[in-house]
């Protein structure tokens, strides 16, 4: 059986915003994985997308506690991190999101994520939201089924 990772090699991975709060806070259950994950990301064995919404959603606890400190280390990472591209929420992704948001009943910043995951043609989506494991339109990865 191939490793998770393994999988993930030579493959464009769009990351849902959970994925760096985890890695950010060393969740005990995925640390090894999203250790090993960012640290192949890092290397160029893989490239990644994130939508400019991850930004918002990363960086509105650490505003709202005040710790200005974690929202400039989380902004560093998405400004500078090899092989991560922020795709800013475009016209096209914005239709793509209404469509998927109407037809499959998603939040708005979930279909945003998806949408930014499906017109950046990624191979797969990292997430551990399990209510989108039914989502047809890219392979889902559950970091919970991965770790």
């Amino acid at each position: 059986m191939i490793s998770p990772l393994k999988r993930l090699i030579g493959q464009k991975i769009a990351i849902d915003t959970m994925i760096f709060i985890y890695a950010f806070e060393e969740h005990p259950a995925h640390a090894s994985f999203l250790r090993s994950f960012f640290s192949a990301l890092e290397k160029g064995g893989m490239e990644s997308v994130t939508s400019s919404v991850t930004i918002t959603e990363c960086l509105t606890q650490p505003y709202r506690v005040k710790d200005f400190a974690l929202a400039a280390q989380y902004m560093a990472l998405f400004r500078n991190f090899p092989h991560l591209s922020v795709v800013p929420v475009t016209d096209d992704i914005a239709e793509r999101a209404a469509f998927l948001r109407a037809s499959q009943n998603l939040k708005t910043p979930d279909a945003l994520q998806l949408a930014t995951a499906l017109l950046s043609e990624s191979n797969f989506f990292l997430t551990n939201d399990q209510s989108l494991s039914s989502i047809q339109d890219i392979p889902i990865l559950i970091l919970d089924r991965l770790s």
